[in-house]
């Protein structure tokens, strides 16, 4: 499960900083909905990699990232810093937490 968090971790970072031209910029909720599923699934991948001792640990971890890429991105000619795309990955991430909370709870108790 480390080896799946690290590939899920790297291929953010490459769709992050990557040249995608105008395709997404003409789809805005399209990228907010891809900005919130790559974090719910990097929020799980995250909490069963177990590099983590707490969710805490992962939200404030994910939130961290989250912030670099987009004030990297700031500084990137062919990307722009948006406060949605943090908002969408805060929902993402508090989202995935939540699912492993449900998950959590349905194998402790079935």
């Amino acid at each position: 499960m480390k080896a799946q968090f690290y590939i899920l971790f790297f291929i953010s970072i490459f769709f992050a900083f990557a040249n995608l031209g105008d395709s997404v910029e003409s789809a805005a909720l399209n990228d907010k909905l891809l900005h919130m599923l790559g974090f719910i699934f990097l929020s799980i991948s995250a909490y069963l990699s177990q590099n983590f001792t707490r969710q805490r640990h992962i939200f404030f971890f994910l939130v961290a990232y989250a912030l670099i890429i987009e004030i990297i991105q700031f500084f990137l000619p062919y990307r722009n810093y948006s406060n949605l795309d943090l908002i969408a990955d805060l929902i993402g991430i508090i989202s995935g937490l939540i699912l492993v909370k449900i998950m959590n709870f349905l194998v402790k108790n079935y």
